[in-house]
């Protein structure tokens, strides 16, 4: 389904728009960031005052058109734990997915809001910060999605990016363990593939953005990111294929990191540098100094001069 920015055009809208308890009405999900494709279901995001019971068959019976066909499907969704509602619509070029919710959710989210890692929070964020607001007439979406966009996405490099690279260095270490020193194969390729997704985090924090839904982190088709997606993809394929025994394939992954960890935070270097990498430098060389671990001075040795030049 092809994305046109002609209200009217787009499936239901024009009857929304007609309802007086809609107070707005924003597009979401791929076809907002761009990265749809014929697949892409139209996200339609449907504030409506917080006096209107919302049901399904209140939205299907009341809100919606008696021509609009539901697509009975179930999608493990209790909607009585969550505060919104999903109706999932057919349309003839695709499947419309409109998300119902009291308009004081997003004035609850926008004014309680802090800085977190937690994956929905940042999703939540991302998409109210950066929703393509169809029908607003008391401007109520612009206010909050404006509100937001100068708490978290002009601040990016205040609160996301010293998180993610906290987050990353901690990993970082933990993998180098579990690794470089235990060959915990299952935990090493674990923690790698979460440092994958930090980096793609971190790029787009660094950049003023705020990160991509977890389905597009490693999309190329987000715009201005293949370069770097096309760098970690190689990077997970070293992953991939790397047996933790052979010491020397490890810290070649390790290095493969270090060039876009640089690249990444190229503009927002840490106070203390890069200072994950000195597990490497100092930490393993100094456990090979203790007497059981007198065999690791070869490895140690090994990975100290692999990495002295890039910490």
């Amino acid at each position: 389904m092809t994305f046109t920015t002609d209200r009217s055009a787009l499936p239901y809208v024009p009857e929304l728009m007609a309802r007086p308890e809609v107070e707005g009405i924003a597009l979401c999900g791929s076809h907002r960031q761009g990265s749809d494709d014929t697949f892409s279901d139209l996200d339609l995001w449907v504030f409506v005052e917080d006096s209107v019971p919302l049901s399904e068959a209140y939205v299907l019976e009341q809100m919606l058109p008696a021509t609009a066909r539901q697509e009975m499907l179930f999608e493990g969704r209790d909607d009585t734990l969550t505060p919104h509602l999903v109706v999932n619509l057919l349309a003839e070029d695709g499947v419309v997915n409109i998300k119902a919710l009291h308009t004081g959710v997003l004035r609850k989210f926008a004014e309680e809001a802090r800085p977190s890692l937690d994956p929905q929070f940042l999703e939540d964020l991302e998409n109210y910060a950066t929703m393509h607001v169809l029908h607003d007439p008391h401007a109520i979406l612009l206010e909050h999605r404006t509100a937001l966009r100068e708490r978290f996405v002009s601040t990016t490099g205040e609160w996301l990016v010293p998180a993610l690279t906290a987050r990353y260095a901690s990993l970082y270490w933990r993998s180098v363990y579990q690794g470089y020193l235990r060959a915990e194969a299952a935990c090493w390729h674990h923690l790698l593939g979460e440092m994958v997704e930090l980096l793609a985090q971190l790029e787009a924090a660094c950049d003023g953005r705020l990160p991509s839904p977890a389905k597009w982190l490693l999309s190329e088709t987000v715009t201005g990111r293949a370069p770097l997606v096309r760098a970690l993809s190689t990077i997970q394929a070293e992953i991939r294929s790397v047996n933790c025994a052979e010491k020397p394939s490890v810290l070649r992954v390790y290095h493969s990191l270090a060039r876009v960890e640089s690249e990444v935070l190229a503009t927002a270097l840490p106070p203390h540098g890069l200072w994950w990498r000195k597990v490497f430098t100092e930490r393993l060389p100094n456990l090979a100094l203790l007497p059981a671990h007198q065999a690791l001075q070869q490895r140690a040795m090994a990975a100290a001069t692999l990495f002295r030049d890039l910490v």
